[in-house]
């Protein structure tokens, strides 16, 4: 080989080293743009309070539920776009073995600022008077749903009923309940002794003097179940 032949092959040699060691040098990280503070606020999250319907009495309920040997009843408040509405809804379930009347015409209510109204059931409102006085029976294992409203609350508009709001949730309300039902332990000879129109011979007041056994055996329990709203 001659001499030039030598300084070409030194010459490519020293380019290939030359080239390698370009591509072995570590290249510079890419600076990456610092990320922007985000100044916008949250979105307000508005907290609703919870508010529920309590039984102070005859028992206390939190959850609003009474039973005895005649009625199991279970109330819950009624609402309208937050506002508690002037509605008191229940469920009332027959756990006698005979069956029971609801007397609308005797139940009433206390409202918190202690004035007591007539209530009329919201069943009520779709009869032509709409006024209370009308009777339900329920039949043994019978249930009823349905809803009280007392009659200062309630209004004709607009050809339909509106219901007022922010009354039950001011304070403490009762409301009480009529029912009808037969007397859990009532002696045969008393009820034969009231439809002859004579004196019971257990010495007690009689009961209503009339001509049916199924009638004169009857007697009337008031309920009054109190309320508020927290």
């Amino acid at each position: 080989m001659n001499d030039l032949g030598k300084i070409a092959v030194v010459a490519a040699i020293m380019g290939a080293i030359f080239l390698f060691g370009v591509l072995l040098q570590p290249t510079e990280p890419t600076e990456q743009p610092a990320p922007v503070a985000d100044t916008t606020e949250p979105d307000t999250v508005m907290l609703v309070e919870s508010v529920s319907l309590e039984m102070l009495g005859p028992v206390y309920s939190e959850k609003a539920v009474f039973q005895d040997d005649t009625i199991r009843i279970a109330f819950d408040a009624s609402y309208v776009d937050e506002d508690v509405e002037s509605r008191l809804t229940f469920w009332l379930h027959n756990v006698s073995s005979d069956a029971i009347t609801v007397l609308w015409n005797r139940c009433s209510m206390q409202l918190p600022d202690g004035n007591t109204v007539n209530v009329i059931n919201e069943a009520g409102l779709s009869t032509l008077d709409g006024l209370p006085g009308a009777v339900i029976s329920i039949a043994p294992s019978g249930d009823l749903f349905d809803a009280f409203i007392p009659v200062t609350h309630l209004a004709w508009a607009d050809d339909a009923w509106t219901i007022s709001t922010g009354v039950f949730d001011a304070g403490i309300f009762t409301l009480v309940l009529a029912i009808e039902r037969s007397p859990m332990a009532h002696p045969l000879n008393e009820c034969e002794d009231a439809i002859a129109g004579q004196a019971p011979r257990t010495g007690q007041a009689m009961r209503t003097a009339t001509t049916g056994c199924d009638e004169c055996c009857r007697e009337v329990v008031y309920y009054a179940f109190r309320f508020v709203m927290r």
